[in-house]
């Protein structure tokens, strides 16, 4: 669900105690699933930046376009909306950094400690920064707001188990289409289909859009890509006519995000009768999962998670084949921080959301991966996505 205000103010609070903690006077946020986290609110386009000044102390103020004065008034869970440019009778200062000057200026912070999304930030608008506050010090405080987003609220975590029942609902479809023999875009068809419909007769209050850029937006965030065969180990391609043949392995990869959060659902399945090699690296993989589950619960680091996976590789034989990691954060990014790899030395906490893929690309026959989204709880973890997680053969 969307969050309400108490919830909102709940995060405004805790990357506050992280900017004081840091020493820095007031946050410049542009990256759009953070505007979004600190507001409730995405214009789903970003041509026209949208910026959130979040001050160490106080109440935040929403820069926008006059494009977006009107939708952010109504849906905005920050009040505090200082439009610029001109969209009919709505009129604001030419430019966005004007208006940035005025509200720090405001706040008597234009020559302070200001943090900056360093991992994101376009150079262009440091610039524009630098330019409209002269007397400031600019500082990377991205780790502040990503720490906040690390353990998800009851909102988040409400839409998270929503997406992954949708993307459940699509990898149902997939086992019947992979089953019929069908293709890569058949499936992945499918799968989207599937999401749809469930989507309009299930949950037809939810949000069910993405994050868009400078040069357009994501007004679809249920999808699906399938891969066959020696095809897989290119891991991201797009989906095209390849059908399956007996002894091939077919991979589908679903996204989804529901109220700005995402889950993952993947799944390898067996086309009729595997060869050996097959058939011992798909159980081997299988064993990989079941051995590292134990390590996701609260007080491992990602590492130590990631080390238990790279011994039970070793241990079936697979030690060549190890990943770079074994798992990813979700939430507002499909691919967001923690990372469970080797140099992530990040603890578990409960309310963290992750997936846990191990995986195997052998450049003989493809490769396979089955990926669920999960959440840390109090003593393990839960699964959020619910597919069958054993050796699909159809």
């Amino acid at each position: 669900m969307l969050p309400d205000t108490t919830t909102v103010r709940a995060r405004w609070a805790r990357v506050q105690e992280n900017l004081r903690a840091a020493d820095v006077d007031a946050m410049i946020v542009l990256k759009p699933q953070n505007t979004f986290y600190l507001s409730g609110y995405t214009p789903v386009i970003y041509s026209h930046p949208a910026l959130v000044v979040l001050p160490a102390e106080g109440e935040p103020v929403f820069v926008l376009h006059a494009l977006r004065a009107h939708s952010s008034r109504r849906v905005s869970l920050i009040t505090d909306i200082r439009p610029y440019g001109r969209w009919a009778r709505e009129i604001g200062p030419d430019h966005w950094w004007q208006v940035l000057s005025d509200v720090l200026a405001e706040r008597g912070l234009a020559g302070g400690r200001i943090g900056i999304e360093g991992e994101f930030l376009p150079h262009n608008h440091l610039a524009r920064f630098t330019e409209a506050l002269p007397g400031a010090t600019f500082v990377d405080a991205g780790q502040a707001l990503m720490r906040a987003r690390y353990v998800k609220d009851a909102a988040e975590l409400e839409s998270l188990r929503v997406a992954a029942s949708v993307a459940d609902a699509g990898m149902d479809a997939v086992l019947t289409a992979v089953a019929e023999r069908r293709s890569e875009v058949e499936v992945s068809a499918a799968a989207m289909r599937a999401m749809q419909e469930t989507w309009a007769t299930r949950h037809p209050d939810r949000i069910a859009i993405d994050f868009g850029n400078l040069e357009g937006g994501v007004f679809n965030s249920l999808w699906a890509y399938s891969l066959v065969g020696d095809r897989v180990p290119m891991n991201s391609a797009p989906p095209t006519d390849r059908r399956p043949v007996d002894g091939e392995i077919q991979w589908t990869v679903i996204w989804t995000a529901i109220d700005g959060m995402h889950t993952e659902n993947e799944r390898s399945v067996a086309v009729g009768r595997l060869d050996a090699e097959r058939q011992a690296a798909f159980e081997a993989l299988l064993e990989i999962n079941e051995e590292v589950k134990p390590y996701l619960r609260p007080g491992l680091s990602c590492a130590e998670v990631y080390e238990a996976a790279r011994a039970s590789y070793v241990r079936h034989g697979y030690g060549d084949y190890l990943p770079g990691r074994i798992g990813h954060g979700l939430g507002l990014g499909p691919h967001e921080q923690p990372s469970l790899g080797p140099h992530d030395d990040l603890v578990l906490a409960p309310g963290m959301v992750l997936t846990i893929e191990p995986n195997l690309r052998i450049p003989s026959f493809g490769g396979l991966q089955h990926s669920d989204s999960v959440v840390i709880t109090d003593t393990g973890f839960e699964y959020l996505t619910t597919t069958r997680r054993d050796l699909i053969q159809v």
